[in-house]
């Protein structure tokens, strides 16, 4: 079972494929059960599908964070860890009308976990006792991108570009019960390094003077990635000063060659209906072809997913003079789906519920600064009784908007 910690992520689940895939939305579309296809808008930046840029009207500094807890269950014990990183840091700047530039930074997947099982052995001939395998693994993949959309008419088109890399370890240590044998550890360590891109587009479709209908989709195909393997195999000795085990000898160390990890194709499509400043509603479709996967040619324990994200948000009215809580988004959504991982040969189902918030900051006299902070609070859940562990996630997301008028000519009267 998993090593029990509280401050430390230990997600077992993050051993397979590239490890837990993030939350890839933005905190506004995360408050909305993650409904991003179809989004735009001028004050925010949706990097899920990038046609939305051509919606910039502001230059927009956007940052999230996140943070939260995890619970894992067994049919025999229980484990609960904490968490906390960041979600995406991205810069957006309207070009001209319709047409939008996005530069940003955010982390893809995350590997932490620590688990130990133990097995009966029999040394010296007739004494049975256990020997603790330990598994653990760390690091994680992160996107460098660039993105534009450009509107022509009611059609916006846009591409996402940019540079995936990062590190996987994975180790096993092996220890033994008997002081005449040497701990061991095999170490691997993969790094990336792979140029990636995705397309987007949407069509938005006035109904009448206040409502609008926009269709949106985004995807990309198989992708190649470019990697390098390490490999370490040593002995360990025990340490009582840090009561852990450090290196005594290095039995093999291999620099291998690059190889390819086969990265899947993804797709999402959707709408969202909407009445201009005063409320939204939407639904997303997302699949990615998890079963195409391989590292080095070997295929993992994945399967194709797939997810349906059904959310909204409403705003009492965004032109009152008073009233504060007239002006705050409030949002609502969920989220059903079949989880990429299959072991055992049992599916595991995903499921979620989020709520969210955008409340706005004051703007200070004569300043041309728009700024937000969007909240959002998900509780997720995959896995079932007939699943190896079962796990609740319990998430909250900030998100900090700053958006300003750049590049204003002045005027001399």
């Amino acid at each position: 079972m998993a090593n029990n910690a509280t401050a430390q992520d230990n997600s077992p689940y993050s051993r397979y494929g590239l490890g837990d895939l993030n939350n890839n939305q933005n905190t506004v579309n995360r408050g909305m059960g993650g409904v991003s296809q179809a989004y735009g808008d001028p004050q925010s930046v949706n990097f899920l599908n990038p046609a939305s840029y051509s919606n910039l009207m502001l230059t927009t500094f956007d940052v999230g964070i996140e943070g939260g807890s995890r619970s894992i269950t067994d049919k025999t014990a229980s484990f609960n860890s904490g968490f906390g990183t960041l979600s995406y840091l991205q810069i957006g700047i309207p070009i001209k009308k319709k047409w939008g530039l996005n530069l940003g930074l955010r982390p893809v997947t995350r590997v932490s976990y620590n688990i130990q099982e133990s097995k009966d052995q029999i040394f010296y001939d007739t004494l049975k006792m256990p020997v603790a395998n330990r598994y653990q693994g760390s690091g994680g993949l992160y996107q460098l991108y660039a993105g534009t959309g450009v509107g022509i008419g009611n059609f916006s088109i846009g591409v996402n570009v940019g540079y995936l890399f990062g590190n996987i370890e994975n180790n096993t240590r092996v220890i033994y019960p008997v002081s005449d044998i040497n701990a061991s550890r095999h170490m691997t360590r993969i790094s990336y390094g792979s140029f990636f891109y995705k397309l987007g587009v949407q069509y938005r479709a006035k109904l009448n003077k206040e409502m609008d209908l926009t269709l949106g989709a985004s995807g990309s195909l198989q992708q190649n990635m470019t990697v390098r393997q390490e490999t370490l195999s040593e002995t360990l000795m025990y340490n009582s000063s840090t009561n852990d085990f450090t290196s005594l000898d290095t039995v093999q160390y291999a620099k291998g060659p690059k190889g390819t990890v086969v990265y899947p194709q993804d797709f999402g499509a959707g709408f969202m209906l909407r009445k201009l400043d005063k409320w939204m509603v939407g639904m997303d479709f997302n699949t990615t072809q998890w079963s195409k996967f391989s590292k080095f040619g070997q295929a993992d324990s994945l399967q194709n997913s797939w997810k349906v994200s059904l959310g909204g948000q409403f705003v009492p009215n965004a032109m009152a003079l008073s009233g504060y809580w007239n002006r705050v988004a409030y949002r609502l959504g969920a989220y059903y789906g079949l989880d990429y991982l299959k072991l055992n040969d049992q599916n595991m189902n995903t499921l979620g519920f989020t709520v969210g918030a955008g409340l706005p900051v004051r703007r200070m006299p004569y300043s041309n600064q728009y700024s937000m902070v969007n909240v959002a609070f998900d509780v997720a859940h995959r896995g079932n009784n007939n699943t190896a562990l079962k796990e609740n996630v319990y998430r909250v997301s900030l998100g900090f908007t700053l958006s300003d008028r750049w590049f204003i000519k002045k005027k001399y009267d």
